[in-house]
């Protein structure tokens, strides 16, 4: 690519003002390309992560669904037990033979204790005799069902673990890359240059607006990327989550300690909640709400900020325990929230 140039859209006020040739040398160009790979290998490690991290918590909640029906099952074989040898004492009582010792369900001597009753109750038991058989046969086959989706979840957190270290890899590399190629000024005017044509035309709406697309989705071309550093995304919007929810977010993984920033201007409210530990609700002035999750430390107090000003950093609190990373919301007006992904990742 000897003597290559780079034609970019240049945007001024979320304005397309024509175009404008970056001509540089080859190192410069090789070294945005090498940055751009890069963030598309975090970016794919990361959504790789967060795809099994959403596996693993659908995975929990069918293994926790198996287990309540196998608990309720055992209970009720634990009643019908109870009326089996209510019937079997009777019938010892009017002059029959032993009565045998029930050990439930569980017990290894089980088929021959449901034989002794079967010679002992001749009565009109037969229907409990009947139901206590099925429901053992019920029981048993819950029992394997609730140890494959315990097998299953085990197999899930093994596959989300190595996922998570190589999504880890791939962002401190990133890291690293970007350290070091980022000092050239030439490098940052093509990244941001690309950047800002992307943006500008991502859903054919115009730089700098904010509203609902004619798909029904949301984009907000007015604000900032939420963090300085780097970083890998992952789209997780409506995905399981623990308690029966889903995900509103977009989870962002990155390194401890980086640095946080005010996508707009507003009222950034510092709180602590069960989920999203250390958070910080941003009521921007453009009228929309922002929801930063999981952060290791505020930067001052709650306050009105401005853009682009730091207000906390990356950690892993709440519900994020071993996985530092940023969820982030948007909830256009004040209400509901919208899948933030296309807004953020343009802004970034």
């Amino acid at each position: 690519m000897i003597g290559a140039t780079l034609t970019v859209a240049s945007v001024i006020g979320g304005e397309s003002i024509g175009f404008a040739t970056l001509t540089g040398d080859t190192a410069a160009e090789q070294a945005a390309a090498e940055i751009e790979a890069a963030r598309q290998r975090a970016d794919a490690a990361s959504k790789a992560m967060f795809d099994a991290e959403s596996k693993l918590d659908a995975l929990t909640l069918e293994e926790e669904a198996t287990a309540a029906e196998v608990a309720e099952l055992e209970a009720k074989a634990g009643q019908l037990a109870t009326d089996v040898e209510e019937l079997a004492v009777r019938r010892f009582i009017s002059g029959g033979q032993g009565i045998p010792l029930l050990s439930g369900l569980d017990g290894p001597t089980q088929q021959a204790q449901a034989n002794v009753l079967l010679s002992i109750v001749t009565e009109s038991s037969q229907s409990t005799l009947d139901e206590y058989d099925a429901l053992a046969d019920e029981l048993a086959s819950k029992r394997k069902k609730l140890q494959k989706a315990k097998d299953r979840t085990s197999q899930a957190i093994t596959d989300y673990q190595a996922l998570k270290e190589k999504a880890e890899a791939e962002v401190k590399r990133l890291q690293e890359i970007e350290a070091k190629r980022l000092k050239d000024e030439k490098v940052r005017q093509i990244l941001e240059a690309k950047r800002r044509a992307a943006q500008a035309n991502t859903g054919g709406r115009r730089a700098g607006s904010a509203g609902f697309l004619d798909n029904g989705s949301y984009f907000d071309g007015s604000i900032l990327c939420p963090f300085t550093g780097s970083a890998g995304f992952g789209d997780t919007w409506g995905a399981p989550r623990s308690g029966g929810r889903r995900h509103e977010g977009v989870d962002i993984l990155m390194s401890t300690g980086t640095p946080l920033v005010a996508v707009t201007s507003g009222r950034a409210s510092f709180s602590i909640t069960s989920l999203g530990g250390n958070s910080i609700t941003l009521y921007g002035d453009n009228g929309n709400t922002y929801f930063y999750a999981h952060l290791s430390s505020w930067e001052g107090q709650s306050r009105q900020v401005q853009q682009g000003d730091v207000i906390g950093y990356v950690g892993d609190t709440g519900n994020a325990s071993g996985t530092p990373h940023l969820h982030f919301e948007i909830r256009p007006n004040r209400g509901r929230a919208v899948n933030p992904y296309p807004s953020v990742r343009a802004a970034c």
